[in-house]
């Protein structure tokens, strides 16, 4: 990985863990009969996407350079597809596999793709 692609995904998925630990502490005291329940289904969500988005990184930022033009986008596309399919399983798996509600899964997967969406505003001081 290069230096700046790895500070800044390493940025984005605190950002996102940190999101994601506080909104599933919401959903605790919202729900606090079934608390642990819905805290578990937000944080559940929540890596449903910061997983795949940290293997993109990881895959997306592996070579770097001018003269590797041609593989640093053939690694970026490969990365997104891995990220896809690989959030769409993890989601599938929590809804299908568990008995986590439904509501703090989506409500946890949302929330850490508004972060990832929002990144480039809250992280990058140019914009």
């Amino acid at each position: 990985m290069t230096a700046t692609g790895k500070q800044l995904a390493a940025k984005l998925i605190r950002v996102q863990i940190g999101a994601i630990f506080l909104l599933a502490c919401v959903f605790s005291l919202v729900q606090p009969i079934a608390g642990y329940t819905y805290f578990w289904g937000v944080v559940g969500g929540g890596i449903a996407v910061i997983i795949p988005t940290a293997l993109f990184a990881w895959r997306a930022f592996a070579i770097g350079g001018a003269r590797s033009a041609k593989d640093i986008v053939s690694n970026f596309f490969a990365g997104e597809a891995l990220k896809l399919i690989l959030a769409g399983a993890l989601l599938v798996g929590l809804l299908v596999l568990t008995s986590l509600p439904l509501s703090a899964v989506v409500s946890g997967y949302t929330a850490a793709l508004i972060v990832q969406w929002l990144a480039p505003i809250l992280l990058l001081k140019s914009t």
